[in-house]
Order: C-alpha cells, then sequence, then structure tokens
C-alpha cells in the first residue's frame, strides 16, 4: 500500500504528522518578539496597536472601500516584530529563494522543500538558502505548527502583521531590512510566490553570466499597465491613490530574480518610499526612483502557461525558469518529471 502511496504522499504525511503530535503532547519554545500586539488592521478592541491610525487620513477616505481606507490609515505603520526567524545565509550563499507564504500554506512549503527547494546535485555545487515570508491570520493553523516547522526547517521567517494581499508591501519591506541584517553578501535573491515551480538549475545557468555586483532585476516585464478602476476587483486602485495614467514597468510579483546590487540599493529606496499597496508595483516604483529598468526573460511564466500549450508538459517545464499557479500535487509530479533522467525533449533552456 505505501509503494503505491508514492513519495509526495509520503513525505506530506511525515512533515504534517509529526507537527500534529508535536501540537497535541509538547509546548513549543516561545516565538522571538512579542505576541500579545494588537494585529495590524484588526478591529478595535482593549487591546490597540502601538501605532496609532491617522485619523486626519481617514476621514478624508470615507468613501473609499474599506480595506483601502484601512490601508491609508495605517500606512505609516512600517515597524513590526519578528515573531520567527531563520539562520542568516552562509558566506557563499549564491542564490537566496524568498518566498511569501501564509501560516496556513503548510502543503506548499513541504512541496517546495522536497522538490526544487532544496540542495541537490542539479544545484550545481552553489550554496542555496530557502526562506518562507509569513504574516499573521489568526488561530487556524495554531502558532505550534508553525513554530515546529522554524525548528524542523530554520526557513520560517514570520513578523507581526496581518495576513493580507495590502500587506504584501510590508513583507517587501520588513524582508529587505532582515537580508541587509542576516543575509548582507547573498550574491542573487529570487523573491516568489509558493506556489510557482522554479527550475533552479536554469536560474543558476542564467545567473552565470551575471556579476552580482551589477544591477539585474529579470522576469515577467509588464508594460504600461492600467490602474485598476473597477471597485469590485481586489487591484482597484483610486486616482487619489495614484494618479498616473501607466504604472512603471515591474516584473510580475509571482516570480522575479534580482542582484546583490540591485538589493543593496532597493532597501534604501523601500525605506524612503511611501507603501503603495501592491506590491510588484512598489517594486516597480521604486526601481524607476533608482533608474534601474527591469529586464524581461521570456522564461518567466507569472501568468502560468497558457492554451493551446499542455500547462503540465514536463518539456516545457524543462525549458523554462519559474512557472506560476501550481498546486502541491502537480509541483511535486512536476518535479518528478522534470528531474527524470529519461525525459527527453527537443529543445534546452531558454536564453
Amino acid at each position: 500500500m505505501f509503494r503505491r502511496l508514492g513519495w509526495p504522499v509520503l513525505y506530506s504525511l511525515a512533515v504534517l504528522l509529526p507537527s500534529c503530535l508535536l501540537f497535541l503532547k509538547k509546548e513549543p519554545k516561545p516565538p522571538r518578539g512579542p505576541t500579545a500586539r494588537q494585529l495590524f488592521w484588526a478591529p478595535a478592541g482593549p487591546r490597540r496597536s502601538q501605532c496609532p491610525p491617522n485619523h486626519t487620513v481617514a476621514n478624508a477616505s470615507l468613501s473609499l472601500p474599506s480595506r483601502h481606507r484601512l490601508f491609508l490609515t495605517y500606512r505609516h505603520c512600517r515597524n513590526f516584530s519578528v515573531l520567527l526567524e531563520p539562520s542568516g545565509c552562509a558566506k557563499d550563499t549564491f542564490l537566496l529563494l524568498a518566498i511569501k507564504s501564509q501560516p496556513g500554506h503548510v502543503e506548499r512549503r513541504a512541496a517546495i522543500r522536497s522538490t526544487w527547494g532544496r540542495a541537490g546535485d542539479w544545484a550545481r555545487g552553489r550554496q542555496l538558502k530557502l526562506v518562507f515570508l509569513l504574516g499573521v491570520a489568526g488561530p487556524v493553523p495554531p502558532a505550534q505548527l508553525l513554530a515546529y516547522e522554524s525548528r524542523e526547517f530554520d526557513d520560517i521567517l514570520q513578523w507581526d502583521f496581518a495576513e493580507d494581499f495590502f500587506n504584501l508591501t510590508l513583507k517587501e519591506l520588513h524582508l529587505q531590512r532582515w537580508v541587509a541584517a542576516a543575509c548582507p553578501q547573498v550574491h542573487f535573491m529570487l523573491k516568489g510566490d509558493d506556489d510557482v515551480f522554479v527550475h533552479v538549475s536554469n536560474v543558476l545557468e542564467f545567473l552565470d553570466g551575471w556579476d552580482p555586483a551589477q544591477d539585474l532585476l529579470v522576469g515577467d516585464v509588464i508594460h504600461q499597465a492600467l490602474p485598476n478602476r473597477n471597485t469590485k476587483v481586489k487591484y482597484f486602485i483610486p486616482p487619489s491613490m495614484y494618479r498616473a495614467r501607466h504604472y512603471p514597468p515591474y516584473a510580475g510579483g509571482g516570480g522575479y530574480v534580482m542582484s546583490r546590487a540591485t538589493v543593496q540599493r532597493l532597501q534604501a529606496a523601500v525605506e524612503e518610499a511611501e507603501l503603495f499597496p501592491i506590491d510588484d508595483v512598489f517594486v516597480g516604483m521604486c526601481l524607476r526612483k533608482l533608474g534601474v529598468s527591469p529586464m524581461h526573460h521570456a522564461g518567466f511564466k507569472t501568468f502560468g502557461i497558457r492554451q493551446p500549450l499542455d500547462p503540465l508538459d514536463p518539456c516545457l517545464y524543462k525549458g523554462l525558469l519559474l512557472v506560476h499557479r501550481l498546486s502541491p500535487l502537480e509541483m511535486w509530479t512536476m518535479w518528478a518529471l522534470v528531474t527524470d533522467e529519461g525525459l527527453k525533449c527537443a529543445s534546452g533552456p531558454l536564453s
């Protein structure tokens, strides 16, 4: 029976069952930082945030949806404590994999750890560092599970602001601070979502020709994007928050790669810039101020693989660098197929 289940399912069970037992039988070590603080954007209650709301902005934005009013009311709140933190990067770390996740995405993290996020011969001897970026998302899953993941895998970086689409910009800001403190010498950083498939060996092959001391931000670059004025979608931005006709060029937030030079310059720009609720557009705004142009690469598919192509053709993945929107099962399956030495494809990696 267990042989028929296959290694992806067994790995998932191996990750989840010990964590559940630990939750039932054992108290974890207390996480770093304060845990009793009012959550960012939490409803009013007896405990209040240490960062007071800006009532002037709140009263001036009454016509906006509640999410936008909350963002503007607390946009000045930029300092949140670390709850869980991994060890820093070794001096010879070549690529930092910084993956945006959420506390409840346990299976996605397990899939990444057991496929492209782990070290192996395919990493070509380069030192990799995997870190998952989390906020706080209520009582489910329990904090004990995240504490277990942190101790077991040393890859959880969690701050005490709430998980929210508009708070992804806070993840960008706090990630930049953490990298400056814990990984200042990393050569390159890949930042992406926890539902992306990364063909790391292709990424490493692409980066072989680049000097980390030179500016580079490469991904699926979007030009002349229009701000969405539809109030019913999560990307809605009113003219009062962005008046220009187009956004600056930016790489889709599903995944992109930056050099050490760009990361270091971006750290300063992010600190100075006013926060914007869409994180990849926000990075594009900072790049424009720095005079850095993001580079488009056809191997980054941040909108997935579209018809008429087969979205689960392993030969497509073998030639790409990053593909967005895969389930954990699809990620395990694709990894098994792409790394199969018997897979025969007509073409090699995209240049």
